[in-house]
């Protein structure tokens, strides 16, 4: 695949005369938040506009924001504002009707309306700061569909081939975390070759069904002696499913306190705790993406960040979605990838 470069880049981006501010860290787990980041770039380079980013106050950090686990790639801007006013995008009007009839409640539209008004205001916030017309998060489409032609970098892609090069240009971890990542791989003595897996627990359970981590490794289907590296938070259920399958071998860096995740929880803890816990998600997600095989699920944030970069490779696979329409189902909102995860049968490589 292509690879971008940086200088390219930022030379290209810097080059646009309208500018678009990126406020990373807003509600969502990192890696959500991670790839909601890179949906807004690639928006940026379809419609040109120079991409700045707001990430101090970042759920995922500890007050520096991006640059606290990865090197800085593009201007940032540190008015406060953005912590208020600059928001995700929310689902459109057929949505919030939808939704309004279903649950027969107002309060979908009532909640629509507050984001709206919040948005005139961030609008008029960043003119007021800037002096001119300033896009914001809210203002993303997000266009799976699209192909992108930016003859600066010869590029010619689907969404997804497009998305993994961004992906891998500003993946620049500080020097810090990559010293994590090389001792993370010398405690845990990994081979050159080895397999990778997501066993999702925690309050994954509030919004689609958890998967056990036997069908996740059964979905792999491991020969004898296969070393397995499994992001996992929940270390009992680590436990069990070494002992459900003893002929190989599975390492995570889940530490025995942990006993599900909870974004909640998470975003209550002290600076320590959750900088050592979003090094440890850095760490493992870097070994999953150079896996050379990885069953994930179609409803969990880092799964999804993987397997969008390695879709079209046949290792590659979601225990709760075909092969053949993984590509069509990465890019739909959680609700409808919960509902196709929740009808499928279990997946298993063949």
């Amino acid at each position: 695949m292509k690879q971008l470069n940086l200088s390219d880049w930022k030379e290209l981006n810097n080059s646009f005369p309208r500018r678009l501010i990126y406020h990373v860290g807003i509600d969502c787990g990192f890696s959500v938040e991670l790839n909601y980041m890179l949906n807004a770039m690639l928006y940026c380079l379809a419609n040109g506009y120079r991409f700045q980013l707001y990430s101090e106050d970042a759920n995922f950090g500890t007050g520096k924001g991006w640059t606290e686990y990865f090197m800085p790639f593009c201007e940032e801007v540190h008015e406060p504002f953005h912590h208020k006013y600059n928001l995700h995008r929310p689902p459109q009007w057929r949505r919030i009707i939808r939704n309004t009839i279903r649950t027969q409640s107002l309060s979908f539209v009532f909640w629509k309306l507050k984001f709206l008004l919040k948005s005139l205001t961030g609008h008029w916030l960043a003119f007021r700061a800037y002096g001119e017309h300033v896009r914001l998060s809210q203002d993303v489409a997000h266009a799976p569909d699209k192909y992108y032609h930016i003859p600066a970098f010869g590029i010619n892609s689907s969404y997804y081939e497009a998305y993994a090069m961004l992906a891998r240009m500003i993946w620049q971890p500080q020097p810090e975390v990559q010293q994590e990542m090389a001792d993370a791989k010398r405690r845990l003595s990994l081979p050159q070759v080895y397999s990778g897996v997501q066993i999702r627990g925690g309050d994954k359970a509030k919004e689609a069904r958890l998967i056990t981590g036997r069908q996740i490794i059964e979905a792999l289907r491991p020969q004898a002696g296969e070393c397995i590296f499994a992001l996992a938070d929940n270390y009992s259920q680590l436990e069990i499913v070494r002992s459900e399958f003893p002929q190989v071998r599975i390492v995570s860096l889940c530490q025995p306190e942990d006993q599900g995740y909870s974004h909640k929880a998470f975003c209550t803890s002290s600076p320590l705790e959750k900088k050592s816990a979003i090094v440890r998600l850095i760490v493992s997600i870097d070994l999953l993406l150079h896996a050379s095989k990885f069953v994930g699920s179609i409803t969990t944030g880092p799964s999804v960040f993987i397997m969008k970069q390695r879709c079209g490779e046949p290792s590659v696979a979601a225990v709760d979605c075909s092969k053949e329409t993984l590509g069509s189902v990465l890019t739909l909102p959680i609700d409808h990838r919960a509902a196709i995860s929740e009808e499928s049968k279990i997946s298993t490589f063949h």
